[in-house]
């Protein structure tokens, strides 16, 4: 008996040291149409990392999440969705300066807030997350669509 409760014992601490060895991921959204839309898709795509991240989430427009945008250096005025890998949101891919900020590739043609990232490439620095820029870049919006407002 005491060797099955000091093997239960052993795997709830293992499990509580995996659980604090994991990189984070914070997801922060809107509750509008298309945030959400996006969140949907970012989650299926979560969901085959789970054993290597802890995944948080945040409510943008939560004015109890104001000072953890801010902690990590996200756009101070109105942003749709983000993505923070152990507080990285740039990386670098083929030359190409990606931002998790704003939406993905795959909203084209939802606004003034068009991101320059997709799917595949926030796949590969889960895959790979030393592909995390040392320092954080915001993107700059298209100043030639800054009268339109996305859809949220």
């Amino acid at each position: 008996m005491k060797k099955v409760a000091i093997f239960f014992l052993l795997f709830y601490v293992v499990s509580i040291l995996n659980a604090f060895n994991k990189s984070k991921i914070s997801v922060f959204y809107k509750e509008m149409k298309p945030s959400q839309q996006v969140l949907t898709r970012v989650d299926s795509l979560l969901n085959n990392f789970l054993d290597s991240y802890n995944v948080q989430y945040y409510n943008i427009e939560d004015t109890e999440n104001i000072s953890i945008i801010k902690k990590l250096g996200l756009p101070d005025t109105h942003f749709p969705f983000a993505i923070v890998i152990d507080g990285k949101f740039t990386t670098n891919i083929l030359g190409k300066t990606i931002s998790f900020i704003h939406f993905p590739l795959f909203m084209k043609g939802i606004g003034r807030h068009e991101g320059n990232w997709s799917l595949e490439e926030l796949q590969q620095v889960l895959e790979s997350n030393n592909l995390l820029a040392d320092e954080n870049i915001l993107p700059i919006l298209d100043e030639e669509i800054e009268d339109i407002e996305c859809e949220d």
